[in-house]
């Protein structure tokens, strides 16, 4: 079975529009790429899956929150007092925000932004900041977690002189 030249090139030409339909399917009208899929789904992610995972979590948007309220890598945080109750009204920024941090730790429990902020860190600023007023300066650290690793590092002593004098026989 030979195939004509014209029916051919009307092969190819017909797989490459398919081609390029399906490339651009998957492009919005700003000429983005859309996010298709959810990041809290994948499983047993290695660290560079991590990594990627969270930043799609960061790039998730909500018409809720303007620019300035738009949570970024670098963690800060920039919501005054005067911003305090439009960023937690019911379904505003807050709600938003709060919804990306859980993202965020479902993928990467350990993710530090560029400020040295833990997740858990701005989900305390952003509860306090909601029940007390922000400041647009502070991030509040949890405390716990200071006070809990030098729990455990007098306790690792505790227990490593134990064995010491146990095992010194």
């Amino acid at each position: 079975m030979e195939i004509s030249a014209s029916n051919a090139t009307r092969l190819l030409c017909l797989y490459g529009f398919l081609v390029t339909s399906l490339l651009f399917s998957q492009i919005n009208a700003d000429g983005k790429i859309k996010q298709v899929t959810d990041p809290t789904g994948n499983v047993n992610l290695s660290p560079f899956q991590q990594w990627k995972s969270a930043y799609e979590c960061l790039q998730n948007k909500s018409t809720s929150c303007s620019d300035k309220y738009i949570l970024t890598e670098a963690g800060w945080m920039n919501i005054t007092t005067a911003d305090t109750d439009e960023f937690c009204k019911p379904g505003g920024c807050g709600e938003h925000t709060m919804a990306v941090l859980t993202c965020i730790h479902l993928v990467k429990r350990d993710y530090k932004f560029a400020n040295k902020a833990t997740v858990q860190d701005l989900i305390v600023t952003i509860t306090q900041g909601c029940d007390y007023g922000f400041n647009g300066t502070t991030i509040i650290s949890d405390a716990r977690r200071s006070s809990k690793s030098g729990i455990e590092f007098i306790i690792s002593i505790l227990v490593a002189l134990f064995l010491l004098m146990h095992f010194h026989d």
